[in-house]
């Protein structure tokens, strides 16, 4: 449905000083240090913990379940690994930091690692199997950790002293 009423006028039940015109440059000077205050905001270390401790034992899994190959790593593979390495130490950094950048690092490699795991049988570095599976399996719970740790209000993870 098309409105017939212009943006620019102001509501009929709306009295005029309580219409504020939003000045587009303050608002994109605001957007970055709220996203600034946002990733620094802190997180109750248990939350860092669990996250850490996740990423240690799934990807333990992952690994193990993952055959021999007699492939060398695709150039995409090792752009990956590399990235998913950069963001792991990353995220290293913010949850020892207790800070919430770690966990937004800890959503970007869970990313890159389903993106490596599902760049394995494709680019033929290893045969497809039932492998394939748990592995997807942990680094999709890794995602899904991640961004379960990284939706809870800032109020819900501070530690209380």
């Amino acid at each position: 449905m098309v409105a017939t009423r212009s943006t620019t006028e102001p509501n009929a039940g709306a009295t005029t000083d309580a219409v504020a015109p939003v000045d587009a440059a303050s608002t994109a000077v605001d957007r970055p240090l709220e996203m600034r205050a946002w990733l620094r905001e802190r997180i109750d270390g248990r939350v860092g913990l669990g996250v850490g401790i996740a990423w240690i034992v799934l990807m333990q899994i992952a690994f193990a379940l993952e055959p021999a190959s007699n492939h060398e790593v695709p150039v995409i593979g090792l752009v990956l690994e590399l990235s998913m390495y950069a963001l792991l130490a990353t995220m290293i950094a913010g949850l020892v930091m207790q800070q919430r950048f770690g966990l937004v690092a800890s959503l970007g490699a869970a990313v890159l690692a389903t993106a490596a795991s599902i760049a394995c049988p494709v680019t033929g570095h290893h045969t497809f199997g039932s492998w394939w599976f748990g592995q997807m399996a942990c680094v999709l719970a890794l995602v899904a950790i991640s961004a379960y740790a990284l939706r809870q209000r800032a109020s819900a993870i501070i530690t209380t002293k």
